[in-house]
């Protein structure tokens, strides 16, 4: 029973005290538990329970008793006036009960691929607060009800919701980043080129009429046989060219922030800014004060129609991409 323990027995007079014998019955040991106490001893004419905590001493054989609150407490027993015995137990912390109604739901698809906007919907009942996190870091990546995301790398991640700012209540699902779908390869044509003049040598080598078709004349000489066509040597084929590298296309921050007007506006969307980020809507953008990414960001102002005081772009120097954004702005009265 917990981690009891006899810490002695004590004597008031000159005659010798009788053997204790007590125990303590529970089946966990936690807050708000009943717990039983029954006294073994013999030859007993009167008890006094003391429990260890505040409550008052109890006098009969076997009581019962709750405690409160978490922690150690001394459980003693005083005999017939003169003997005693004491038992430490550990009363543990009380049982949380998880209410099932609360649990956040919500839905994402199976399945998705790398760049792909997703879209996660909440049907919590009651929910005031919600704490997105999708899996490729340990950070929220979103506080609305219904977000969107955009993956960077493939693989199973863990899409994690936790609503009303309590753990306890968080659901987890599994979705499966699929590699984006490659672009076909561009034809050339110098390759075009290359495939239709070895049509052409084939056709000259298998199909040409005037070898081994010659009609028999009767009686004739006999003629010395035909020459064997030299082979056509096909020249090496040449590699098509590769493609150069497209740069990133460059905005400057006046064209910017039209381009953001436009969103609060609902003219233009997120995806407008894809070229001048390499494609990642989830570049950290610190708007007003506060940490989110912009694609968050572009939701958040849509409808608004703000208008901007400042804005600083930070790009890669050697991708020229836009890897950070801060901006400040109000939104307007209209």
């Amino acid at each position: 029973f917990g981690a009891s323990a006899v810490l002695g027995v004590k004597a008031y007079n000159h005659k010798p005290c009788e053997v204790l014998n007590f125990e303590i019955d529970a089946q966990q040991y936690r807050v708000g538990e009943i717990i039983r106490f029954k006294d073994f001893t013999e030859n007993v004419t009167e008890r006094q329970w003391s429990f260890g905590d505040t409550t008052e001493l109890r006098y009969t054989e076997n009581p019962f008793h709750t405690y409160s609150a978490p922690g150690k407490y001394l459980v003693e027993l005083l005999v017939n006036g003169k003997c005693s015995a004491e038992k430490e137990i550990v009363i543990k912390e009380k049982l949380a009960i998880i209410d099932s109604t609360r649990l956040a739901k919500f839905e994402v698809p199976n399945s998705i691929r790398v760049g792909e906007l997703l879209t996660a919907t909440d049907f919590t009942e009651k929910a005031t607060s919600w704490e997105w996190r999708f899996g490729e870091t340990s950070e929220v990546n979103s506080t609305f009800q219904n977000p969107t995301y955009a993956y960077q790398t493939e693989g199973l991640k863990t899409v994690t919701l936790i609503v009303n700012g309590d753990p306890r209540y968080s659901t987890q699902k599994i979705i499966n980043v699929l590699p984006a779908e490659k672009a076909p390869e561009p034809v050339t044509n110098s390759t075009k080129s290359i495939v239709k003049a070895n049509r052409e040598r084939e056709s000259l080598i298998k199909y040409d009429p005037t070898i081994n078709n010659k009609p028999a004349i009767a009686n004739a000489p006999p003629t010395a046989p035909d020459p064997v066509p030299e082979p056509v040597v096909e020249e090496p084929k040449k590699e098509p060219k590769k493609p150069k590298k497209e740069e990133t296309p460059q905005i400057s921050r006046t064209a910017f922030a039209k381009q953001v007007i436009k969103v609060s506006e609902s003219q233009a969307t997120a995806n407008d800014f894809k070229p001048y980020m390499c494609g990642n809507l989830q570049v950290t953008t610190m708007a007003r004060g506060k940490k989110t990414t912009f694609i968050e960001f572009c939701e958040k102002i849509k409808d608004k129609k703000i208008k901007i005081k400042s804005l600083e772009l930070f790009k890669n120097e050697k991708t020229k991409c836009i890897e950070y954004i801060s901006i400040d702005y109000s939104k307007g009265v209209f």
